[in-house]
């Protein structure tokens, strides 16, 4: 008879949930097989702690299998800007990939586990893997694209942007299996705030005028979307 508390098979790139989003989604058996031999797995940063510094040599690419965290830029004065909210099953690193120096700082927003495949081992693995630099590709072009509607976001009123951004998270977190309608929001109304361009008593503002409304109900930091047609009136894509 089976052990009942046998330890379970561990997690790899072959059994994980998140394989469908992550570096996986596109290789073969075989490539994913390898793959799995060269990610260093359980990796852990405690909120607030530091996944990569900005100038520091890359050191490859990042996959959050669970938590939250957040992507900073910094311009010539030291002055701060969140560029991106980065969610389970996304990747990191891309800032240091052409030049090989991260130009963003990588922060967790809360207790995150991540895996990490190691600059040295990417040539090394592209070399029996054709299609794995096309991969990587298409994960930074779905960047890019954040960024651009992000920038085409940041032309819009406020309410409309703090809409939009909630939206989007919701369907980011759809996408990865997670509840599209009830979710924590793991980061604080000035990084929201700083992310979209928005002082935050402004983004306090309109997310309480929304719970006035009850279109959300936020507790804590846990966020429930009561209406989400009405969330979408907000701003038009």
């Amino acid at each position: 008879m089976p052990n009942a508390l046998a330890a379970k098979a561990p997690i790899t790139c072959e059994n994980c949930n998140l394989g469908k989003l992550c570096i996986p989604k596109g290789l073969n058996r075989s490539e994913v097989g390898d793959l799995k031999l060269l990610v260093n797995r359980n990796n852990i940063r405690k909120k607030g702690e530091v996944i990569y510094h900005a100038g520091s040599p890359f050191r490859g690419i990042v996959a959050l299998r669970s938590g939250s965290a957040k992507l900073l830029s910094f311009d010539s004065n030291g002055n701060e800007a969140i560029v991106d909210f980065v969610l389970p099953g996304e990747l990191l690193g891309f800032d240091g990939f052409s030049s090989d120096i991260h130009n963003c700082t990588a922060i967790a927003l809360e207790t995150v586990n991540f895996c990490h495949l190691p600059s040295q081992r990417i040539n090394a693995f592209a070399a029996n893997s054709p299609n794995f630099y096309q991969i990587l590709l298409q994960r930074s072009c779905n960047q890019f694209d954040r960024q651009v509607r992000k920038i085409m976001l940041n032309r819009r009123p406020a309410e409309e942007r703090v809409a939009s951004f909630l939206v989007h998270v919701s369907e980011r977190l759809k996408i990865r299996g997670y509840s599209e309608s009830e979710f924590r929001l793991s980061m604080s109304r000035e990084e929201i705030g700083s992310h979209l361009g928005i002082a935050h008593e402004t983004v306090s503002r309109i997310i309480n005028n929304f719970q006035a409304l009850e279109i959300i109900e936020i507790k804590a930091k846990q966020l429930k979307i009561l209406d989400k047609k009405k969330l979408f009136g907000f701003y038009e894509e």
